[in-house]
């Protein structure tokens, strides 16, 4: 399909995430042991910052306040977490209020909607000694994992480094920009884990962005490039379940990439045939856990279909370099 063809399946799905945006209905479901905590609507400063991404320089004015609104009506003393913070009040749990993970995406989507928030506050995630960013601001001592775990939440994680990292690329703070915590948590098979996030395609695609354009990370970048092209599906798709959400995380990894164009246009070819006539993408796929409490472990799936619609738009306007991985 050409790139004119593709910018009107673009246009549609970007028709279809405006009016999941205005509604305010755009946000992740979460299903967990305690309901009461729960919700059908939550992570809109996660959600918000993909269709930020996905329609860079297609958001009108009534888009982008909509975006803005939100992000700032959310702030807490310049940071931001999965939800409001009337969502979860008890005394315990205060510190997860903010993360740097959601903190991260929030600055990373003020700058993309044009408003210089510098990235300051992140610091506060920072461990020196170990020179890693915790995702929630705990007193214990860090180390990076992907061992999930309820005592592990408290420690760093590699795709929350990977994200913060993007945060921080291009400011005056990239000096805590420290690339060998992504090159440690590479596993053998050339993907990236993640802790909060199954797909390991999801981290990949994070570390990949990172490493944009670096060529002292070739090596670690074919490997990973290496991965995505052999688990693909005969049909173009990833996923054990040939999923839309994997399929888009695996495009957008590759596209730009001469060397793997065939295995891209095969996942275009796979996302442009299972888009749905109201031009959204669906997936049943994990997109997010966290372990809430011994044996309680909330799950968040893209139920309203926005998340996993940005996705599957940014992946096609990489592919046509549209939109490219520093925007």
């Amino acid at each position: 399909m050409s790139a004119v063809e593709i910018d009107a399946v673009v246009a549609k799905g970007a028709a279809f995430l405006r009016k999941r945006l205005r509604s305010g209905v755009y946000g992740l479901s979460v299903v967990g042991r305690d309901t009461a905590r729960a919700s059908d609507n939550s992570g809109h400063i996660f959600a918000a910052a993909f269709i930020a991404e996905a329609m860079t320089g297609l958001l009108d004015e009534i888009d982008r306040s909509l975006i803005l609104v939100r992000i700032l009506s959310e702030e807490n003393e310049g940071l931001w977490g999965y939800s409001p913070p009337e969502r979860c009040h008890r005394e315990q749990s205060l510190m997860l209020h903010v993360d740097s993970d959601d903190s991260a995406y929030a600055l990373r989507t003020l700058q993309r909607l044009g408003i210089n928030r510098p990235p300051t506050r992140l610091l506060s995630f920072y461990r020196k000694p170990e020179r890693m960013f915790v995702t929630f601001d705990s007193p214990a001592p860090p180390s990076l994992t992907t061992d999930v775990s309820v005592a592990h939440n408290l420690l760093a994680h590699p795709e929350v480094n990977a994200n913060i990292f993007l945060a921080l690329q291009g400011t005056h703070l990239e000096e805590f920009v420290n690339y060998d915590v992504l090159l440690q948590s590479q596993h053998e098979n050339g993907f990236w884990p993640s802790y909060f996030y199954p797909s390991p395609l999801f981290g990949t695609q994070l570390a990949l962005d990172v490493f944009h354009a670096k060529a002292e990370f070739a090596g670690p970048v074919a490997r990973a490039l290496s991965f995505i092209v052999q688990t693909q599906n005969a049909d173009g798709s990833w996923g054990t379940q040939s999923d839309p959400y994997e399929a888009a995380l695996a495009v957008a990894a590759l596209a730009g990439r001469p060397e793997h164009k065939t295995a891209m246009d095969a996942g275009v070819d796979y996302l442009l045939s299972s888009m749905a006539p109201d031009g959204s993408w669906a997936s049943q796929a994990c997109v997010w856990e966290f372990q809430a409490g011994e044996g309680d472990v909330w799950r968040a799936f893209d139920v309203h279909r926005v998340y996993v619609t940005a996705r599957c738009l940014t992946a096609l306007r990489r592919s046509t370099g549209a939109l490219s991985v520093v925007s």
